[in-house]
């Protein structure tokens, strides 16, 4: 029986291939890491009335629009494991925001995503392939149930629909190699487990140091963030301390206000820990108009309504001024022996990535000096 589900998930794999040979040159539109796309559609299967809004929204492109190409996920749980491996998947395409090119000649593709949460029945599963059938769909599901995997992949074969098993072939090897069986059924609740644990309060702690709030806690921070206003410290903060289960403090440099002398204590602030963020002024002027636009503050100052408001008199986006800010800050980066990053045109789950690389780096660099000491 083993065996079978093998062969069958290797036939999935090629199914994926081949589904996927006309894309060798398409750049995708990748799910966006701020704000929900009104192409992705979040679907419970047990709901005709649900299932059935969700095909308005991916209907067929007109001759004359766009060419549409629809991913349907299919999950007994959330279905976040496949949104999160389809969101890799797609950004190892070239991509732009809002639309791709198929061929040479230009055409437009778009990607759409359809999302079924809690199938975790044989009839619910039918009913979604028939519809990846009519729309010319790939699905792509996560099952914990073996027996309805392998139905899904058959069904798929039965009806010509591309699909890719994301479970299957790794739930197989490991249950090989481990030598033992997989429960099969979904996990219905989160582990409590030491590992979560220690995100919550790693998470905890990164809301307390936010934005330099608490600095006599720094010495207890496995990162620290600095970098001058509006260079996305806190939810990068946020990030790794949810993602890698790190304490994350951060500290907003300030032209004229002086760091925390906690923060500039060698002895208890190893400068390896703290990571300054840099922007390109341009991009910095942008996002810093945006934000007084929202407050309302450059309107006043147009109109000549300022007044002696030192608030909305302002020079917090004004280019020489940025300037200076962020020559400061990186002095201060330089002179204290921080990693500085530039984060322009990052978004805060790379700029998370590249941190997470460095540090991984440096323990690995660490590791081995005391290996060569033993030695």
């Amino acid at each position: 029986m083993r065996k079978s589900s093998l062969l069958t998930s290797v036939l999935s794999c090629w199914q994926f291939l081949k589904a996927t040979n006309a894309f060798t040159t398409t750049s995708f539109i990748p799910r966006s890491t701020t704000t929900t796309p009104a192409s992705l559609v979040i679907l419970g299967a047990s709901s005709t009335e649900e299932e059935e809004e969700g095909t308005t929204t991916t209907s067929p492109s007109s001759n004359n629009g766009p060419i549409t190409k629809e991913f349907v996920l299919i999950s007994d749980s959330t279905g976040m494991t496949a949104q999160t491996a389809m969101s890799k998947c797609l950004s190892q395409f070239d991509w732009s925001d809002d639309e791709c090119v198929l061929t040479e000649n230009g055409e437009v593709c778009k990607i759409t995503r359809t999302v079924y949460n809690f199938v975790r029945d044989e009839e619910s599963m039918e009913r979604i392939i028939f519809k990846c059938r009519d729309r010319n769909a790939l699905a792509t599901f996560t099952f914990a149930d073996p027996e309805l995997r392998i139905k899904t992949m058959t069904l798929c074969e039965k009806t010509g629909v591309p699909f890719v098993d994301l479970m299957g072939p790794m739930l197989l090897r490991m249950a090989d190699f481990l030598n033992i069986a997989p429960i099969g059924t979904p996990r219905k609740r989160v582990s409590l487990n030491n590992d979560y644990f220690r995100r919550v309060e790693a998470v905890e702690y990164t809301l307390k140091a936010d934005d330099g709030q608490a600095p006599w806690l720094l010495k207890e921070a496995d990162v620290i963030i600095v970098g001058v206003s509006r260079t996305g410290k806190t939810p990068l903060c946020v990030v790794l301390s949810q993602m890698m289960g790190w304490k994350v403090g951060n500290v907003p440099l300030v032209l004229e206000v002086p760091p925390p002398k906690e923060l500039l204590d060698a002895a208890t602030i190893d400068p390896n820990r703290v990571f300054c963020l840099t922007i390109n002024p341009r991009e910095l002027k942008r996002i810093r108009e945006t934000r007084l636009q929202v407050r309302g503050i450059i309107k006043a100052q147009e109109e000549g309504d300022a007044g002696n408001d030192p608030a909305k008199n302002s020079n917090y986006a004004d280019r020489q001024y940025m300037i200076k800010d962020l020559t400061n800050a990186k002095r201060l980066c330089e002179d204290q022996g921080w990693t500085e990053i530039d984060v322009t045109g990052k978004a805060v789950e790379e700029t998370a990535e590249t941190i997470s690389q460095i540090i991984s780096s440096r323990n690995d660099k660490i590791l081995g000096e005391v290996d060569n000491l033993n030695v």
